[in-house]
């Protein structure tokens, strides 16, 4: 009697967390944040962008405890050539969650983001060409939050969109570093 006791005491033990991981609720995220932008010149004889500030959202849903998908969009207007340029990134990818030490006391949790999306460039209001011009980028990020509650949290990091200019002129890289609020539901 003794040891079916304990048996079943075992599988309880055992199988408490991963009850406690499968019942904790599908959470939705979204960040309005503003960023600071390092472009330099582009390749191919290309224009050079002025460092400028950025905008933007990202939106995350939880698929497990320590990974979510997400999307996110950001727009910035740096100086170029007499006038401005404007330069949308966006990017959908996968971001791992991860909290050090369980989230004890005083650490404070890591994300890591990838992605694949796309820079678009639109040169219209300044003197340089070509006018509009799209390229294939990917995204990484580290960023890390301040919780104040289960669904308020002021979001800190930077990230890097990486791309090849005008097909293959060049790899561009466009580092941002953000801060933003995050409202979790």
């Amino acid at each position: 009697m003794l040891k079916h006791a304990l048996i079943g005491a075992a599988l309880l033990a055992a199988a408490s967390p991963a009850a406690a991981q499968t019942a904790s609720p599908v959470r939705f995220s979204v960040q309005p944040y503003v960023a600071y932008g390092f472009y330099g010149t582009l390749p191919g004889g290309g224009p050079t962008l002025q460092d400028a500030p950025a905008y933007g959202a990202h939106a995350a849903f939880q698929v497990s405890p320590m990974l979510s998908v997400y999307g996110e969009y950001q727009r910035s207007k740096p100086e170029v050539g007499g006038g401005n340029a404007t330069v949308d990134h966006w990017s959908a990818g996968g971001q791992l969650d991860w909290a050090p030490r369980q989230g004890a006391s005083g650490v404070l949790p890591i994300r890591l983001e990838a992605g694949v999306g796309q820079v678009r460039y639109d040169f219209s209001d300044s003197f340089v060409g070509p006018v509009r011009q799209s390229d294939l980028a990917a995204k990484v990020g580290l960023s890390s939050a301040f919780r104040f509650s289960p669904n308020l949290a002021l979001t800190y990091g930077a990230h890097d969109y990486i791309s090849n200019f005008d097909g293959d002129l060049g790899v561009v890289n466009h580092i941002f570093v953000k801060i933003g609020t995050e409202f979790s539901f």
